[in-house]
């Protein structure tokens, strides 16, 4: 699909343009996102021993235009910017005036638009080959892969699931000359247990991002949660520690890596929030000598990744960089804007968080421990980041207790937190490499990451037990 034969566009760029030459003091630029979104939708209720019952398929259909208004106004001069979706079917003039109105009670401090891209795109892979060649075909797959793993599970009942598919197109085009066109796809599964044999007053429930059907893995998925519902009721609370060893998965070190990340934000220098630039340690207190070292590489060109894209949001090719190499922060993510701002030449780097994996296998790293006890933690409640100190707290939603490389015991309950400086100074990653995804929504962006699937933290660990 070429968004940019969309017969709406020229009829957009003619209104943007007629209000600029009305407004030629004022008015600065223009930007018009087009996007074009289908979504297979399958909502399913579970019957014991049998595949999940559809009870409702909806296929959704969604295209959208979207303008955004750069101004300059006022003296001192200020920048102000709004945006709106677009009514086709409304009075497109009348709507592109009150956007630049709008625009005009916004007072930032100026910067210049990109007139010219930093390189050619590069042609990357976003989504999903499968999904993209049909949707229709990708959605029935993924839910026979489902519907065979749930049929199967005799020691929980399955009480119900969500199964979205989703393919997207956005093109965007600016005044400035830039212009570009992406595709993404991604995968929404949510399904709920319960533990046999009922009635029973525990059920567990978990939802799965992803932007593959090899990304998804649900069957894997399902098992995993499956291993949950029937420890829930086997648990203890972990003892109380001001220096716990703890074992996290590859889903929850990929959300420590996102927030350290964006610590090296030059928006953050600029807006007086705590950051960190070049030559920087990403430690707080002394190194282990038996420690690993945490290098980390910004790469927007892995095939179908969330964070995979040929442009930036300000319409430049983004750059692969390693932004930490062995603990030490190797540059800071500057943008044009903010570079601007701060008399800093922009390096437009930004992508997925790579991030080198260690030598031993999580097997051998809990082995290595001897009687020492450690929290594996297979899913938190709730893990929750202070971007601004990085510190961390969540509830154990369900452990093992790891002693003697054997489990001693299920956990759940217990409060523990951490510092992801801290943290650093003295962990081990294993080997096992993982791949994760988020789609973003809401006030969380989208992130991907490829890197260990385990890591042991020795140090900055509290647990408020029994």
């Amino acid at each position: 699909m070429n968004l940019s034969q969309d017969t709406m566009l020229p009829k957009l760029k003619e209104a943007l343009e007629k209000v600029k030459a009305n407004n030629p003091d004022h008015f600065y630029a223009w930007k018009i996102v087009i996007q074009h979104e289908k979504s297979l939708q399958t909502l399913m209720v579970g019957k014991e021993s049998s595949p999940f019952e559809k009870y409702q398929n909806r296929d959704v259909l969604d295209h959208a235009y979207k303008i955004e208004v750069y101004s300059r106004h006022s003296d001192p001069q200020a920048m102000g910017n709004a945006s709106f979706t677009i009514d086709p079917l409304g009075d497109i003039i009348a709507q592109v005036e009150n956007t630049f109105s709008n625009s005009l009670m916004v007072s930032n401090k100026p910067w210049d638009l990109p007139t010219k891209v930093n390189g050619e795109y590069e042609t990357v892979l976003t989504t999903d080959p499968i999904i993209a060649e049909s949707i229709t075909s990708a959605h029935e797959r993924l839910h026979l892969e489902i519907n065979d793993k749930v049929k199967g599970l005799d020691k929980v009942k399955v009480n119900s699931g969500e199964l979205f598919t989703n393919l997207k197109t956005t093109y965007f085009e600016m005044s400035t000359g830039l212009a570009g066109q992406k595709e993404n796809s991604d995968i929404y599964f949510e399904i709920a247990l319960e533990k046999l044999p009922l009635p029973n007053t525990q059920e567990v429930l978990k939802y799965k991002n992803a932007i593959s059907i090899e990304d998804a893995n649900l069957s894997q998925f399902i098992d995993d949660l499956v291993e949950e519902t029937l420890s829930i009721t086997e648990t203890e609370l972990p003892h109380t520690s001001d220096n716990a060893t703890i074992m996290i998965d590859g889903e929850s070190i990929a959300d420590l890596m996102e927030e350290l990340v964006n610590q090296l934000s030059a928006n953050r220098e600029y807006d007086k929030t705590p950051f960190m630039s070049e030559g920087d340690s990403v430690l707080k207190g002394e190194k282990s000598a038996s420690s690993d070292k945490l290098s980390l590489t910004l790469d927007p060109s892995v095939p179908v990744m969330a964070m995979t894209t040929p442009f930036t949001a300000e319409g430049m090719k983004p750059v692969k960089a390693q932004v930490i190499n062995k603990d030490k922060v190797t540059t800071q993510l500057i943008n044009n804007r903010i570079g601007q701002y701060l008399g800093k030449t922009p390096n437009y780097i930004d992508g997925n968080v790579i991030v080198d994996a260690g030598t031993s296998s999580k097997k051998e790293i809990l082995n290595s421990l001897g009687s020492k006890e450690c929290i594996e933690v297979l899913t938190f409640s709730s893990l929750l980041i202070n971007s601004n100190t990085l510190t961390w707290s969540s509830e154990i939603k369900l452990g093992k207790l790891w002693k003697n490389g054997k489990v001693a015991a299920m956990i759940k309950g217990g409060v523990v937190s951490g510092d992801i400086k801290e943290n650093l100074t003295n962990f081990r990653f294993s080997n096992e490499v993982t791949k994760k995804n988020s789609t973003g929504g809401g006030f969380s962006p989208a992130s991907g990451y490829i890197g260990p699937n385990h890591m042991l933290i020795e140090s900055g660990v509290k647990i408020a037990g029994e």
